[in-house]
């Protein structure tokens, strides 16, 4: 190598960090696409390759398998789902406010329309994220588990502030009550999978709120 050519490459200069970060986006963004469209075990990092645009050789460079990028389509997925269901609904500052019971299951009831709808605009995400991911290994289990959990947690949380109002019962675990509700929110995005209408999934909230509004409603609220 000549002079001139070793002072225009530079002693090892590193690959600008901006269009690494942005390559590695477009390959996760790619692999969500496919994981979500042609399933997980079907594709292949060739099909994810293609869906950017580059070489077979280039994913490799970001990522050392498919299993690789798997958790990072997982995050971008569950970002989506929680931007989604959760919106602003237990921001900091709600959760100071004196919650009716109608108004808990009002909240409940608009997570559960949202959920159908994510089921019915994004089919794949929903099936990937209900029936594929869970069995693919145990590291994964956790941390899908662990999400549910999180989200458990933070309805608890919420229902909290209703028993500190006197809304709600005291003799309740309101973090079971969260995984509860979080259990509840899955027959109907089942059947938005498979079809089912508004008619139908407003029929199956009215149905589990008769059943959850005595067993969980304090004595003392207000009817």
């Amino acid at each position: 190598m000549t002079e001139s050519a070793k002072r225009s490459r530079g002693p090892g200069r590193p690959r600008d960090e901006q269009n690494t970060e942005r390559r590695r986006r477009e390959l996760i963004a790619a692999a969500y696409h496919v994981f979500t469209t042609k399933g997980y075990a079907a594709a292949s990092a060739a099909d994810i390759a293609a869906e950017v645009g580059v070489g077979y050789g280039t994913f490799y460079r970001y990522f050392d398998s498919k299993r690789a990028i798997l958790d990072h389509v997982v995050d971008y997925g569950i970002d989506r789902l929680l931007s989604e269901i959760a919106g602003d609904v237990f921001e900091p500052a709600l959760l100071e406010h004196e919650f009716t019971v109608e108004e808990l299951i009002e909240t409940w009831s608009g997570a559960v329309e949202r959920m159908c709808h994510i089921a019915e605009s994004h089919p794949g995400l929903m099936q990937a994220m209900l029936f594929e991911l869970p069995g693919i290994d145990e590291e994964l289990n956790t941390r899908i588990l662990g999400l549910g959990g999180i989200l458990a947690a933070t309805v608890g949380r919420f229902l909290s502030r209703a028993v500190d109002s006197g809304l709600l019962r005291d003799d309740v675990n309101t973090e079971d009550v969260g995984w509860m509700l979080l259990a509840l929110t899955i027959p109907p995005v089942m059947r938005a999978l498979q079809g089912g209408g508004e008619a139908e999934r407003r029929r199956y909230v009215d149905t589990a709120m008769a059943v959850l509004t005595p067993g969980l409603r304090s004595m003392a609220a207000p009817d």
